[in-house]
């Protein structure tokens, strides 16, 4: 805040027992969202409160508190719930962008950090080779692999059609290595159209 900049947190009312008495007798104001996603009727409810403390005792500061719960009418239940603290003032016109901005977090996590992790990039691997940048390069070119395979998934046609014949992206990269170890290509093209061709069993 002392730099200008705004925070988005994560506040469980489990976690933040001061927050959530003051949002539980506080006046929130409150917008309902009804949507048919195509296999459901959802109504996302949203709630919010400026201007309460982030603590009962110590230092304080003036939060703003925002949260989500959204119904499924088939199922008759809360399908998703969650809540957060920010420093930015809610309003009706921008509480569904702050709610979309916070959950964006964890499509972060889970369509980038998770896959750099676990998905055959093995961002976590040490890397602690060589005596002066091996480390820092061998992670650059990791980060610049993912950079590249998401520019073809959206830009090139061969490998969105040689990516849909495996499941997994790990099972897709052992079989790119394998085919490049064992034959010799001409071109990139060349080599995704013997993937496809390959892959389907052709």
């Amino acid at each position: 805040m002392d730099s200008g900049l705004s925070f988005l947190f994560t506040c469980k009312d489990e976690s933040h027992p001061w927050i959530t008495e003051q949002v539980k007798w506080g006046e929130a104001e409150m917008l309902v969202m009804s949507e048919w996603n195509g296999r459901s009727h959802l109504e996302h409810r949203y709630r919010w409160i400026n201007g309460i403390e982030n603590r009962a005792e110590g230092e304080k500061l003036r939060v703003n508190y925002l949260c989500i719960e959204t119904y499924n009418r088939e199922k008759g239940k809360i399908v998703y719930k969650n809540s957060w603290i920010t420093n930015k003032l809610i309003t009706k016109e921008n509480v569904r962008l702050l709610v979309s901005c916070a959950r964006a977090r964890w499509k972060i996590e889970n369509e980038h950090n998770n896959v750099l992790k676990n998905c055959g990039y093995h961002l976590e691997h040490n890397f602690g080779h060589g005596e002066n940048h091996a480390c820092e390069i061998y992670c650059i070119l990791n980060l610049l692999a993912f950079l590249v395979h998401g520019l073809m998934i959206l830009c090139d046609e061969n490998f969105q059609k040689a990516r849909s014949y495996f499941g997994r992206r790990e099972e897709f990269h052992n079989a790119l290595r394998a085919f490049f170890w064992a034959f010799e290509f001409q071109s990139w093209d060349d080599f995704l159209l013997f993937v496809i061709t390959h892959a389907r069993g052709g």
